[in-house]
């Protein structure tokens, strides 16, 4: 596995909030001490929450070239005490300020393996840490290797960053985006169904590692699906946060 690095405590003020919809909206910070934040991409942060001390963490979306700052995908329908904390706070030098620690996990491109292509598969706010993960792929890396990222959400009101993922597909040959949706209406012209569908609609060759991000059911379908399909355990990556 790559080199992990050591988690360390920061400060960071709210520089930006980007609404793509009801539910989710992206959080872009810049550091205040340390001035700088070395991750890999598919890392967290944790953030604390609450007066009480209370942690939770969060994928960290942003390129991992980007070390003077970072942005976070916040996903509002939990409603719950992180959710909340995110929601008061305001551009400002005294109300924007939020303390972490980081970078933590394992979720990330493991270079120990010849792993010939890249699947990403995500689930709702799980396309977080695999937007860091193509940036640093494409853009930074200029990894040559096919690409792939399957994006399940419900429905497409709930759809965002489709043009940075076309843009993504327009710039880089390599890279393969499938979005698809479980509860479309009518006009909706692409894939239908749950994001395990589309794993077993496509074929993939040997030495294909596989990404994970979602819920826990979504995690335990799919590598049951990837086994089914012949890929062994150590090509299936994830957190295990569960």
């Amino acid at each position: 596995m790559s080199d992990i690095k050591k988690a360390v405590r920061f400060k960071a003020r709210l520089e930006e909030k980007q609404e793509y919809n009801s539910r989710f909206t992206k959080y872009s910070f810049e550091l205040v001490e340390p001035h700088s934040l070395e991750f890999q991409a598919g890392q967290y942060i944790s953030i604390k929450v609450s007066e009480k001390g209370e942690m939770r963490a969060y994928s960290i979306c942003s390129s991992p070239d980007i070390k003077h700052g970072f942005e976070l995908l916040i996903d509002y329908s939990p409603n719950g005490v992180g959710v909340n904390y995110f929601k008061q706070l305001q551009l400002g030098e005294t109300s924007s300020m939020i303390t972490g620690l980081g970078p933590v996990g394992r979720f990330v491109i493991d270079e120990e393996q010849d792993e010939q292509e890249i699947v990403l598969v995500a689930a709702g706010s799980g396309v977080a840490p695999m937007m860091s993960i193509l940036l640093d792929l494409l853009q930074v890396k200029q990894d040559q290797r096919s690409i792939t990222l399957y994006w399940g959400m419900r429905t497409a009101d709930l759809l965002f960053w489709l043009e940075e993922f076309n843009l993504l597909g327009d710039t880089f040959a390599n890279f393969h985006f499938y979005p698809i949706l479980s509860k479309p209406t009518p006009e909706w012209s692409l894939s239908r169904g749950r994001v395990c569908d589309l794993l077993l609609a496509h074929e993939f060759p040997p030495q294909t590692g596989f990404y994970l991000c979602g819920g826990r059911q979504m995690i335990v379908d799919t590598k049951q699906i990837l086994i089914d399909k012949g890929v062994t355990p150590q090509y299936i990556h994830h957190e295990h946060f569960y």
